[in-house]
C-alpha cells in the first residue's frame, strides 16, 4: 500500500496549495512549451505536464530472432505545486506498457536558492544519466552501463546544495514502491560530488565522482530471512526488443557498493561525457557451502564516452544545479556517437552474465519546446556468455518525442 498513500498524500498536498487561495488570483501562462498557474507574488503555483514517447526500431539480427517493430515507448502525466514559495510537490505518473507506475513522487522544501531537502520516491544521486531524464538524454535509450548498474528510483530522503563551481547531494533511501517481500527492508546511501572549475558559455569542464551502498532486502520463509538475488543486466541499446543479452544473478548477496566517475568537456558547440562504473556485491555464504572453494564477492564494471555536436543551435550550456548539460535551444541539430562497453563476467565468482559492447551513431532534431524527433542507429557486438552467445547485430531506431 505504501504506494497509493504516497499517491494520496502529493494528490491532497496539490489540492491544498489550490484552494487555500482564490481562484480568481491565479494566472495562467505558457512557459517554455509547459502550463502554468500562479499567483502574482509568486508565494503559490500550480502547474501541469505529460510526454509520449512513440518509437520504432528495425533489427538486423545473427542468432538471436529480434523482434521489428514499434511502440508507445511512454506515456506520463505531471503534476506540480509551490506552496509559500519554499515547499514545491511533485507527482509523475508513468504509464509504460499500459500499466500505471510512480515516478517521481515527492516533497522538497527550497531551504535557499542554492539547496533543498527532499523526501519521497525519487532517483539516487549517482552519476549523470542515473540522474536525467528520460526526456532529455543524448540517446533514445541509456547506455548499456548505466541501465545494468544504476540504483533508480527508491523511497528516501535527500540534500542537495550546489554552488558556482560545485554541486554535492546525499540521500539515505529503502526500497521502491513496488517491494511486496516480507522480511526487513534493506536501505542504500548514495552521494554524489561535482566540481566544474569552467562554467562558461561554450567552454565547460566538469569531473565528478558517486558513490551507493545498499543492503539487499531480506526475504522471509518459515519464520528464518533469507538474502535476496541482486541482478545486473541490459537490453542491449534498445527497449522494443524486450530480452536482456547480458544478465548477471548473485544469489544470497549480503549487500553491494559501487562507485562512478563522471566527465564533461565542451568548447563550443562540441561535447565530450563519459561514464565509468564498478559495483562489487558481498555473497553471505550458506554454511552448507563451507567444503567448497567459494568467492565471497563479485565484481563487474562499464563504462560509456559519448560525443556531441550542435550543427546548429549554438553552444552546449550548462546547469550547475542540476551538474549536467543544459538542453540546446529549440531549431537545434545534433549529431553524436557513443561507444559503451559493459562486462558482467567474473571468473573468480564464476558468474558469468556476458559483455556487451556497442556502438550509437545518432541525430536529433529539436523541433520546438514541445518535439524533438530521434534517429539512432547501434552496432551491437556480445560474447560467449550472453544470452544466446558470441553474436553480432545492428538496430535502427526512430522516436518522435511531444512533451509540455
Amino acid at each position: 500500500m505504501k504506494k497509493h498513500y504516497l499517491l494520496i498524500f502529493c494528490l491532497l498536498l496539490v489540492a491544498g496549495s489550490l484552494f487555500s487561495q482564490d481562484v480568481n488570483d491565479l494566472k495562467l501562462r505558457v512557459e517554455k512549451g509547459s502550463i502554468q498557474m500562479a499567483t502574482d507574488d509568486g508565494q503559490f503555483k500550480f502547474g501541469i505536464g505529460g510526454r509520449i514517447f512513440m518509437d520504432a526500431a528495425a533489427y538486423f539480427d545473427d542468432k538471436t530472432d529480434l523482434g521489428s517493430g514499434s511502440e508507445i515507448r511512454d506515456a506520463r502525466l505531471l503534476f506540480k505545486a509551490t506552496v509559500w514559495k519554499n515547499w514545491d510537490a511533485k507527482i509523475n505518473i508513468g504509464f509504460d506498457g499500459g500499466n500505471a507506475s510512480l515516478k517521481d513522487v515527492f516533497l522538497q522544501y527550497n531551504i535557499n536558492t542554492n539547496s533543498f531537502f527532499r523526501a519521497g520516491h525519487f532517483l539516487e544521486p549517482f552519476g549523470i544519466e542515473q540522474t536525467e531524464s528520460s526526456k532529455t538524454i543524448k540517446f533514445m535509450n541509456f547506455s548499456s552501463t548505466v541501465e545494468a548498474f544504476r540504483p533508480g528510483r527508491n523511497l528516501g530522503v535527500s540534500y542537495d546544495r550546489w554552488g558556482k563551481n560545485y554541486y554535492w547531494a546525499l540521500g539515505l533511501f529503502g526500497s521502491d514502491t513496488d517491494n511486496w517481500s516480507e522480511g526487513d527492508e534493506g536501505f542504500g546511501l548514495t552521494s554524489r560530488f561535482v566540481f566544474a572549475p569552467i562554467n562558461e558559455d561554450g567552454t565547460i569542464f566538469h569531473i565528478g565522482i558517486s558513490g551507493s551502498y545498499r543492503s539487499t532486502d531480506e526475504d522471509e520463509y518459515l519464520g528464518r530471512g533469507y538474502n535476496k538475488t541482486v541482478k545486473y543486466k541490459s537490453r542491449g541499446a534498445t527497449h522494443i526488443e524486450r530480452r536482456s543479452f547480458i544478465d548477471a544473478e548473485i544469489e544470497h548477496a549480503k549487500d553491494q557498493f559501487k562507485y562512478g566517475i563522471e566527465l564533461i568537456t565542451s568548447g563550443g558547440p562540441v561535447v565530450l561525457q563519459a561514464e565509468y562504473i564498478k559495483t562489487k556485491v558481498n555473497i553471505d555464504m550458506p554454511e552448507s557451502w563451507g567444503n567448497y572453494n567459494f568467492i565471497e564477492e563479485y565484481k563487474a564494471n562499464g563504462y560509456y564516452a559519448q560525443l556531441g555536436w550542435l550543427i546548429k543551435g549554438g553552444n552546449y550550456k550548462y546547469k550547475m544545479k542540476s551538474a549536467r548539460l543544459a538542453n540546446p535551444k529549440p531549431g537545434s541539430i545534433e549529431l553524436l556517437a557513443r561507444y559503451n562497453k559493459t562486462n558482467l563476467n567474473d571468473s573468480d565468482s564464476n558468474i558469468m552474465g556476458g559483455e556487451q559492447k556497442d556502438i550509437s551513431l545518432g541525430c536529433t532534431w529539436y523541433v520546438n519546446h514541445n518535439v524533438l524527433m530521434k534517429l539512432n542507429f547501434t552496432n551491437v557486438d556480445l560474447d560467449e556468455n550472453a544470452l544466446n552467445g558470441e553474436e553480432n547485430f545492428n538496430m535502427i531506431q526512430t522516436r518522435l518525442q511531444f512533451s509540455f
